[in-house]
């Protein structure tokens, strides 16, 4: 499997390209709000984006999913989050963003199992930033969208968002067993074992 990662937007959204080398097809994690900048990154590694996992509905994350769907791309994201690109529930209109709605491809089971030819994904809701964000767990890589970060979490002041929901979030990744690496929706990567030292959240 070949990996690629990009940042883009005001936010510095953090998108992770994952590659099957059998098929020559990726999956996007998170896409963003600027399509072109992840059609740039396909081109540029020359394989064909399949298929867009998303871990919430908030624009600063989904915002170019419409553009890539229209372009073939399979969107995938959590049953409750989904409700929120046709409901406003994006935060488009609170940050004055335009929003190219769509109607998502596949509606993601919290401990769903997600195979991608050779590329297997385990998607677990993990409630806190919205009520229906998830992470995604593709070996020993834990992409967790808006619910962890480099030593604190996600915000929990918007609509469907949660403190208590967060702890119980982070108390379910601490007990993952394993040495995993975290990539984050934002800024920079971590490990499970520095947060479980040094997050906000590590004394549960």
């Amino acid at each position: 499997m070949k990996f690629y990662h990009i940042q883009t937007g005001l936010l510095d959204v953090n998108s992770y390209f994952l590659v099957d080398e059998n098929t020559n097809e990726g999956i996007v994690i998170d896409c963003g709000e600027y399509p072109n900048k992840i059609l740039q990154v396909a081109e540029k590694y020359n394989f064909k984006i399949k298929s867009v996992l998303l871990t919430h509905a908030h624009f600063d994350h989904v915002g170019g999913a419409k553009q890539l769907q229209d372009l073939g791309a399979k969107i995938y994201i959590s049953s409750v989050d989904a409700e929120k690109i046709a409901n406003g529930g994006t935060l488009s209109q609170n940050f004055n963003k335009k929003f190219g709605v769509f109607t998502p491809d596949y509606l993601i089971a919290d401990g769903e199992t997600l195979k991608f030819g050779e590329i297997i994904v385990k998607a677990h809701i993990t409630k806190g930033h919205t009520d229906g964000s998830m992470i995604f767990i593709v070996g020993n890589k834990i992409y967790s969208g808006d619910t962890i970060f480099y030593h604190t979490i996600g915000r929990t002041d918007f609509p469907t968002g949660s403190m208590e929901d967060m702890k119980n979030s982070l108390k379910f990744i601490y007990s993952l067993n394993g040495e995993y690496l975290i990539y984050p929706g934002h800024n920079e990567f971590t490990t499970l074992e520095e947060e479980k030292r040094y997050n906000i959240l590590r004394l549960l």
